[in-house]
C-alpha cells in the first residue's frame, strides 16, 4: 500500500479512537475539534483534510466496519437469518461493545441501524426489489439492532452463544445450524 495512503489511514484511525475515548467523557456535542485534534495527536489541518465534522468520524468508523464485515462475510439474501450469520454477526459486533456503547449513550444509535440497513438492503442487492419485498428485511435488521442495543447496554452479559439463541426465540425463528 502506498506509504502516504497508510499514514492517511492512522491519522483516521487516531481520530475515530480519539473521539470515542472523548466521548466517554462528555457528549459529542461538546467537543471541540482541538480537543479531538490534540487527543489524537495530529494537526488540525488533518483532521479537515479528511472529516467535515464529529459526526462524519463517527460514520467513517461505522463504514469502515460494514467493510470489514461485508469483506470477511459477504451479504446473501437467500441465508441471511441463519444461525451461523446472527453467531458470527453477535461475534463481531462484541469486538467494537466500547465503541457502540459510547454511540448507544450518545443517542447515535440510528448511525449503527442505517449501517445494519445498508449491509442487507445494498449488500443484497435489495434496491431493485419491489417495496413489499423488502418489509421483512427491515423487519430482520431493526431485530438484530434492538438486541445489539440491549445486549451491549447491558454490557454483553450473555454470551455469544446465548444471545444468539434469545434472538432467534424471540424471532418463533427454528434454527439453522
Amino acid at each position: 500500500m502506498d506509504k502516504r495512503i497508510e499514514l492517511n489511514l492512522e491519522v483516521k484511525n487516531a481520530i475515530v479512537k480519539a473521539l470515542f475515548l472523548l466521548m466517554t467523557e462528555k457528549p459529542i456535542s461538546d467537543l471541540t475539534i482541538t480537543e479531538l485534534v490534540k487527543k489524537a495527536g495530529v494537526a488540525r489541518a488533518s483532521f479537515y483534510r479528511n472529516f467535515i465534522s464529529k459526526e462524519e468520524v463517527i460514520q467513517y468508523f461505522l463504514n469502515t466496519l460494514l467493510i470489514r464485515y461485508k469483506r470477511k462475510y459477504p451479504a446473501d439474501l437467500n441465508h441471511i437469518a441463519r444461525y451461523d450469520n446472527v453467531y458470527r454477526t453477535f461475534t463481531y459486533i462484541k469486538e467494537y461493545q466500547m465503541e457502540l456503547k459510547t454511540l448507544f449513550i450518545a443517542s447515535l444509535g440510528q448511525m449503527l441501524l442505517d449501517s445494519i440497513n445498508e449491509y442487507i438492503i445494498e449488500g443484497t442487492d435489495l434496491k431493485k426489489e419491489k417495496q413489499l419485498f423488502k418489509y421483512p428485511f427491515y423487519s430482520y435488521a431493526g431485530a438484530l439492532y434492538n438486541v445489539i442495543y440491549y445486549w451491549i447496554m447491558s454490557d454483553c452479559k450473555e454470551s455469544i452463544k446465548e444471545i444468539t439463541e434469545a434472538y432467534f426465540t424471540s424471532l418463533h425463528l427454528k434454527e439453522q445450524k
